[in-house]
């Protein structure tokens, strides 16, 4: 890894082939697996939302389908729920982000009441940070996190200029803008990032359309520091304490080309989950549509998401497509492990149908989802040479 400066912004660059790192995996068999039957509630785990692992030791998993978090001891053993559906304090509408904050805390973001509530596991609910500016799309948060003892980061996605089609093409990509801002116990800002991409869907004369491979932008929370990007290619940029710019890190080697087998792929399973929907010349042109190559990145997206452990290590998901059509999101299978000042340490491969939600030294925990997609979650040890 080399470090330069550009205007006070450390850029590092990774020129490491990916393959020769340390290959991590998970072992054979977990430590604990939950069902969601310990809640003795049959709606429970549908679907899973985020997981974390509090300080305490304290496992807090979202159950998005209840709208209630889930709070289990450090042995598995299930506690109680916090939350309800519902609009007043300490109820929910449309769970998002979990942020462990410290202690038995837990900070969960409701997207729809645009706001941040503050949890302690054994005793219940705390306060409420609301992060609305207006009622505008551009004003709206994507998502939060809480930062340290009494701040607030939060992604807010703007829309841009609708323009026309241009003379001779159907279809052209309509792009979001993001940008993090930082605010107080009161929800006030009191700092914001440089603007970034955000994700982008397909514009064509009546309307837009959800496409596969647009770049997803991500927000990950340090301790001191936060990671953030477009997802477009491998480069994490890193706010420092005081919510400016001060560093890069950049890994060019994990830029691939969009491949034409993939694209087949996700052609062939869309074509196979409306297909007896249709007739065939309108799934032709549904498909066409959807998979035309005006709505195509140069290359593939790098950055799924991004995770950072209680020891400071960043883990960077590698990017995998929507699946049109559904609900279910396929995980990323393979992560990199960087150290704090960005060197990369490992690479780590996760089964099929297995997405990371946390990591705890030398642990993971997992969303694991059956060929009948009956979800679960499993905490396993990690496997290093």
């Amino acid at each position: 890894m080399t470090v330069t400066d550009s205007a006070g912004v450390q850029i590092a660059r990774i020129s490491a082939d990916p393959e020769t790192l340390d290959e991590w995996t998970l072992a054979a068999t977990p430590h604990v697996v939950l069902t969601g039957s310990e809640t003795g509630d049959s709606t429970a785990f549908s679907p899973v939302g985020e997981v974390r692992w509090l300080a305490s030791g304290e496992i807090i998993i979202s159950d998005i389908g209840a709208k209630r978090l889930l709070v289990y001891d450090s042995t598995g053993k299930f506690q109680r729920s916090l939350g309800r559906t519902g609009d007043g304090p300490g109820e929910f509408r449309r769970l998002g982000a979990l942020s462990a904050v410290g202690g038995d805390t837990v900070a969960a973001f409701d997207g729809t009441h645009r706001r941040l509530s503050y949890w302690a596991a054994k005793t219940g609910y705390i306060r409420s940070v609301s992060v609305s500016e207006g009622a505008s799309l551009d004003e709206w948060p994507a998502d939060a996190w809480a930062w340290g003892d009494s701040m607030v980061v939060v992604l807010q996605l703007a829309t841009t200029s609708q323009e026309s089609l241009p003379t001779g093409t159907k279809y052209r990509k309509w792009p979001m803008r993001a940008h993090l801002t930082l605010r107080d116990r009161a929800g006030l800002v009191v700092a914001s990032a440089p603007a970034f991409d955000g994700m982008y869907t397909g514009l064509y004369a009546k309307g837009d359309m959800r496409v596969a491979f647009s770049n997803n932008p991500f927000a990950a929370i340090g301790r001191d520091r936060v990671y953030f990007g477009s997802g477009q290619d491998f480069s994490l940029f890193n706010l420092s304490a005081r919510f400016d710019s001060a560093r890069e890190i950049r890994w060019s080697a994990l830029q691939e080309p969009v491949s034409p087998a993939e694209v087949s792929a996700l052609r062939a399973e869309r074509a196979a989950q409306v297909g007896t929907q249709l007739p065939p010349e309108r799934l032709q042109r549904m498909l066409d549509m959807e998979f035309t190559p005006e709505l195509m990145p140069p290359t593939r997206p790098a950055i799924g998401r991004v995770l950072v452990d209680a020891d400071e290590r960043v883990w960077v998901e590698r990017f995998e497509p929507a699946r049109l059509g559904t609900a279910t999101q396929q995980p990323g299978r393979v992560w990199h492990v960087l150290a704090s000042d960005g060197r990369p340490i490992a690479r780590f491969t996760l089964p099929a149908r297995t997405r990371l939600e946390a990591i705890r030294g030398r642990h993971a925990m997992v969303m694991q989802r059956d060929t009948v997609d009956v979800e679960t979650v499993a905490w396993y040890a990690v496997v290093t040479p």
